[in-house]
């Protein structure tokens, strides 16, 4: 592989797992969530009401979480470098690597 394969799958990559992450961003607002917090009347306000208290460290409060920014510089920067290594062949799929495991 030369130099110039290694940028094109590298900016590949990165922006493959960029645009996952705008992807998972997008559907979490469709239901409700917000960087301000719950919408009002939308899916995950339901949710929360049927949950009551949310837990610290459940799945509510970290997705509530992502969305508002306590984990999303994170987030994005794992997507990216996630991105960067499958492009570079250096993250194997899962049905290899459970292949590879008997």
């Amino acid at each position: 592989m030369n130099s110039t394969d290694v940028i094109v799958r590298v900016a590949g990559g990165a922006i493959a797992g960029l645009a996952a992450m705008g992807l998972v961003q997008g559907l979490l607002a469709l239901v409700g969530f917000s960087p301000v917090g719950i919408v009002a009347g939308s899916i995950a306000a339901g949710v929360q009401s049927g949950i009551g208290d949310v837990a610290a460290g459940s799945l509510f409060a970290l997705i509530q979480g992502f969305t508002m920014g306590g984990i999303a510089i994170p987030a994005w920067i794992g997507a990216a470098v996630t991105g960067i290594l499958a492009a570079l062949g250096l993250v194997a799929p899962a049905h290899e690597a459970a292949a590879n495991c008997t």
